[in-house]
């Protein structure tokens, strides 16, 4: 096979590549011929080709999460960061494994992955806070590692002084952007943190760029009390064509995007006229009703679907938002003139309901007692429901509306920290490729 090879141009082999349909055949091709793996790997190839929708290949669960800035570390293997596979073929093993195991047995110092509290993660990378030795509590100091499990890597970022307890309340938020041009086989990243530190009632951005000696200067964002914006709703900063963005709620129940474009770092909020936030806990217990009928709104109220207000991103692409009101899901996308990007400027936007998600979907997760979203993929259509009551777990496909329970998959960890993997295939093969190089 590899005489055959030496006749063909490399353009004909890439076409040849390019009409492989089933990709982990591709990936075997790219895996026995360092020839083809070059071509494979090449920015282009990867842009030309059809692939299929990210996918979900596991997720990262941590028992005994205590507080979000513990005061001892995890000690037996329970309540370790762990990863755990979905069921079936798996890109990562098929058993529950710790973190550490992903990376060279000769790195000693990997194990203090396992003792990390997992914060986000993106296309094959996730961001953890190491716990501090426990004679060595600072809570000013922030210190962060990204590894990558694919790529068998990790890296422990500079100290981040902020000089409060950052990280420690629901006003921090923790992203991770996967960048090209990674070199000596290592994934490229950037690591944006957004929180209220420094005592201050503002606020910042604190920006790391893989490579660099120490953190950058922090960017001011704005002042919540001018805003009366307090907490961020979306678990992680979300990336789309080009820019990050968070979502918030006001005190007035309005949603805002602070956005920042990653190119230039220029920041922007603006503000969604509709759709508004929907509190379905404050219209139970209006008290102009009696006991009994609040009660009975709150046992009502307890069936809607918390959490479920987050970014997400449609089938082309577009920034879309995800909200749960009217005891209906539906998408929302901005309103933009040809040419224009969310983002680019601040004030007013107008939204467009673009889809109504299937009714079905949304009654069959009223039938549940406590239902809560803990996570919607970016790019998957998969909405995970956890029913507090219970502690069983549902993954809702948005796309054909289903209801299908999951608490199997998760063995014993249904009431553990869950954060699921989920990443797209050319991130798959960029970084699996660069390991084999």
């Amino acid at each position: 096979m590899a005489e055959s090879t030496k006749t063909l141009s490399d353009d004909a082999v890439r076409e040849i590549l390019l009409r492989l349909d089933d990709v982990a055949t591709l990936f075997r091709c790219a895996a026995a011929c360092k020839s083809w793996r070059r071509l494979v790997a090449e920015p282009s190839f990867l842009i030309r080709r059809r692939w299929p929708r990210s996918l979900v290949v596991g997720y990262f669960t941590q028992r005994c999460r205590g507080t979000k800035f513990p005061g001892t570390s995890p000690t037996n293997s329970n309540s370790q960061l762990a990863f755990v596979p979905l069921p079936g073929p798996s890109l990562l093993g098929t058993r529950r494994r710790p973190l550490s195991s992903f990376f060279p047995a000769d790195d000693v110092a990997a194990a203090v992955v396992d003792r990390a509290l997992p914060l986000a993660t993106r296309g094959g990378l996730l961001v953890v806070r190491l716990y501090p030795h426990d004679d060595d509590l600072q809570p000013n100091i922030v210190r962060l590692a990204v590894c990558s499990p694919l790529a068998g890597t990790w890296d422990v970022l500079p100290e981040l002084d902020c000089n409060t307890m950052f990280a420690c309340s629901d006003d921090y938020n923790c992203g991770i952007l996967p960048s090209s041009g990674a070199g000596h086989n290592r994934p490229a990243f950037r690591v944006l943190m957004i929180g209220g530190d420094k005592d201050e009632s503002q606020f910042n951005l604190h920006t790391y760029v893989s490579g660099d000696a120490s953190w950058r200067e922090p960017t001011k964002c704005f002042n919540k009390m001018e805003r009366q914006i307090w907490s961020m709703v979306h678990d992680g900063a979300f990336l789309c064509r080009g820019y990050a963005h968070w979502l918030f709620v006001s005190e007035t129940n309005f949603f805002h995007l602070l956005n920042l474009n990653i190119e230039t770092g220029r920041l922007s909020l603006t503000k969604l006229l509709c759709p508004t936030k929907e509190n379905v806990f404050l219209l139970a217990m209006d008290p102009t009703y009696d006991f009994a009928t609040r009660r009975e709104n709150l046992k009502r109220a307890l069936r809607e679907l918390s959490c479920a207000n987050r970014l997400t991103a449609a089938a082309d692409g577009t920034l879309s938002l995800c909200v749960y009101r009217g005891r209906r899901l539906e998408i929302w996308t901005p309103q933009q003139e040809e040419g224009h990007q969310s983002g680019d400027g601040d004030g007013d936007v107008e939204w467009t309901r673009t889809r109504l998600v299937d009714h079905r979907l949304t009654e069959l997760i009223q039938l549940l007692q406590r239902p809560a979203c803990i996570w919607l993929g970016e790019k998957s259509a998969t909405l995970l429901v956890k029913d507090y009551h219970d502690q069983r777990i549902y993954n809702a496909n948005l796309d054909i509306g289903t209801l299908e329970e999951v608490t199997d998959q998760f063995h014993d960890h249904a009431r553990s920290t869950i954060m699921p993997m989920e990443i797209d295939w050319p991130t798959f093969f960029m970084l699996r490729l660069g390991s084999l190089s």
